[in-house]
């Protein structure tokens, strides 16, 4: 059996960074980009979605996108709980919903934020076949007996959940005019999950405030672990870098 991943918390200076996961992902997602934050002495904070990360792929078809959508809420209070007053949110797919989302229902908590390969535009996606192929390497992996006729009947529990994650991806797409802070996009050229071009639509709504729009030609939808990972996080620290935090430094205080 594979060790479940749990949720990543990295205390470390006074600025603080939530990251979400994707939709059948896990912190491990985001991992590397967390560690490499860590170092430039941000905390850094990866909530595990409910349901993901263990050996049944059901667990997370069991859950909903409004359950998801908590989960974030509660990323961020968690960080309050521990202190953290300045925060920024970042997420990989879903996450990148569920992270806008965020910037527009909670404007005075973030300083800054955006997304890394995420449908919030309209676009049509693989995120179904992606799920089955994924399912079955979960089951395989963990020992479990696969059959054409179990992965397939997965089918339609994926189809109605991807139905309500649309629903938050049309939320958040139709509220961009309500972000008001500098806002971060990722998008992968070579995504094969979700059409890239969508990303230029989401840009088209965010008239009102400044925005970062990165393209990375040789990546693939993961871009979080792609060849143009260094890059990403190079950019994701630039834009850190030019937000109004308030504290020079990223120490904690006693």
């Amino acid at each position: 059996m594979i060790q479940a991943p749990g949720s990543l918390f990295l205390p470390q200076g006074k600025r603080a960074v939530l990251l979400l996961h994707a939709y059948s992902g896990s912190p491990n997602d985001v991992r590397m980009l967390a560690r490499f934050l860590e170092k430039l002495d941000y905390t850094v904070y990866v909530p595990l979605y409910s349901g993901h990360g263990t050996a049944d792929p059901l667990d997370i078809l069991q859950e909903t996108s409004e359950q998801w959508w908590q989960d974030s809420q509660q990323g961020v209070k968690f960080l309050q709980s521990q202190g953290y007053q300045e925060i920024a949110v970042f997420g990989l797919s879903m996450g990148g919903i569920f992270a806008t989302r965020l910037l527009q229902a909670l404007p005075k908590q973030f300083l800054g934020g955006g997304f890394f390969c995420s449908p919030i535009a309209p676009v049509k996606t693989n995120v179904t076949k992606n799920f089955l192929l994924y399912a079955k390497q979960v089951l395989e992996r963990n020992g479990a007996k696969t059959t054409e006729n179990k992965i397939e009947s997965y089918r339609p529990l994926v189809e109605r959940q991807l139905t309500t994650i649309e629903e938050q991806s049309q939320t958040a797409y139709e509220n961009l005019t309500k972000i008001d802070c500098p806002f971060f996009m990722a998008q992968a050229g070579q995504d094969e999950m979700i059409e890239a071009d969508g990303v230029f639509q989401t840009a088209e709504r965010l008239k009102q405030t400044a925005f970062t729009l990165n393209w990375y030609p040789q990546s693939g939808h993961v871009i979080t672990v792609g060849p143009e990972r260094r890059q990403l996080e190079q950019d994701v620290a630039d834009f850190l870098a030019g937000l109004g935090w308030r504290e020079e430094n990223g120490e904690k205080n006693n």
